[in-house]
């Protein structure tokens, strides 16, 4: 990366660039795109952990049998699989996770179930899932 930062390119191919570094080598890395992202540098990242793109890129694009799939920022590409809702409800005794398309409806229904049940909801959860899923969603056509 120090030789490719030497003539202070516009734009910068970053192929895969924490595989291999410890934990401190990584975040200072991360940390290093983010100033060279501050000054106006464009960076190429290709990468597979979804944790360091969801981090560090403003917009991503998905390759699937060697051609674009999607191509925007994380907030569309979980608008591009839809509206899916991950719920997690943690009670006394046991975690139960359920989907849905419809949060207001489904997370009124489930907490109508465990009054009912006279169940005592210790912690909700809820997400639109993670780029790892939407990912695999794009990737798969599903």
């Amino acid at each position: 990366m120090a030789l490719a930062l030497t003539r202070n390119p516009d734009i910068l191919f970053l192929d895969e660039p924490t595989v291999g570094l410890d934990v401190e080598g990584r975040l200072s890395l991360h940390e290093q795109i983010r100033q060279l992202k501050a000054i106006g540098k464009t960076i190429i990242l290709a990468s597979h952990d979804m944790t360091e793109v969801e981090n560090l890129c403003d917009r991503i694009a998905i390759l699937s049998s060697g051609k674009i799939a999607f191509i925007g920022s994380v907030e569309q590409l979980g608008e591009a699989v839809g509206k899916h809702y991950n719920i997690t409800i943690q009670t006394e005794h046991k975690i139960q996770k359920y989907e849905s398309e419809n949060i207001g409806d489904s997370l009124l229904s489930l907490l109508m179930q465990y009054k009912e049940k006279g169940e005592t909801i210790i912690d909700i959860q809820i997400d639109r899932g993670s780029l790892e899923q939407h990912f695999i969603k794009i990737a798969n056509g599903v």
